[in-house]
């Protein structure tokens, strides 16, 4: 399987336009597959300065609700006619960033596009095919990133702190590994990993995806014994970790420290061969 990140915070050169937000390319055996589309149509550009064909395209996930994760949705669907696109069915709600307590941002997705007839509305656990799988509405509490508290839920004229049930999670099986790829981790980590393994009776192997130890927001990052706390749990799995977007330089040389060559970081332009 080959990966190329179209988008994301940093870039391996000013050949390639970086941004905040994520959308990675993955060539399997049988599919062309976007992950997340970053904010806008930067992740075209891209793609066309890495050969990489958009038309060509057949499965998309967008990993929550968020517009630097699926602000690009309706450029996608004007640029390429066939490609499914599967979304939580909660995906479209009202979504919100606090900004100095008493200022709200609207940070969700287009709400037209959810009646797009190649959008599919994905459940908590929901098969593509026998090789890709998702899965959402994590329930665990362990070391929650603490950004999430800037970020909101609209229900009627109230703002309710995010739950994230509209997060999901792509589980890709191969002969070699099996591979969680998530968008930026809002349920946490591990309990991501415990809740995946769990439902699908399987170990993961590899974890590509922001972790959310860098709040964008407020620019904050993680506590140390946040940090650290997790980088110990997480030695203790035999997992192998390509991180980037919301994980923050700081909290990843934190984390370099402690899991060693178990984590590397993935930029913008960046082709690996999984």
């Amino acid at each position: 399987m080959l990966l190329t990140t179209l988008v994301e915070n940093s870039t391996i050169s000013k050949n390639y336009k970086n941004k905040h937000g994520l959308c990675i390319h993955l060539k399997t055996e049988k599919h062309n597959i976007l992950f997340d589309l970053g904010p806008d149509d930067t992740f075209i550009k891209n793609a066309n300065k890495l050969n990489i064909d958009i038309k060509a395209v057949d499965i998309v996930i967008i990993s929550h609700g968020h517009k630097d994760h699926g602000g690009g949705l309706e450029t996608f669907l004007n640029y390429n006619d066939k490609a499914k696109i599967y979304i939580s069915r909660y995906a479209f709600d009202n979504y919100y960033a606090s900004l100095f307590k008493f200022a709200k941002v609207y940070v969700g997705l287009n709400k037209e596009l959810k009646f797009n007839k190649r959008i599919v509305l994905t459940d908590e656990l929901y098969s593509i095919d026998d090789k890709l799988s998702l899965v959402s509405n994590i329930t665990g509490t362990v070391l929650l990133p603490k950004g999430n508290n800037n970020l909101l839920l609209k229900e009627r004229d109230n703002f309710i702190l995010d739950k994230f049930k509209h997060e999901q999670h792509l589980i890709i099986r191969n002969s070699t590994q099996n591979i969680l790829i998530c968008g930026c981790s809002h349920s946490g980590i591990l309990n991501i990993l415990k809740e995946t393994e769990e439902k699908f009776d399987l170990k993961i192997d590899l974890v590509i995806g922001g972790l959310h130890l860098f709040n964008p927001i407020n620019r904050r990052t993680e506590s140390l014994n946040f940090i650290t706390e997790l980088a110990s749990e997480l030695s203790n799995r035999n997992i192998k970790f390509l991180t980037c977007h919301c994980t923050g330089l700081k909290a990843y040389g934190i984390l370099k420290s402690i899991l060693g060559t178990n984590i590397q970081t993935i930029k913008t332009g960046q082709i690996i061969n999984l």
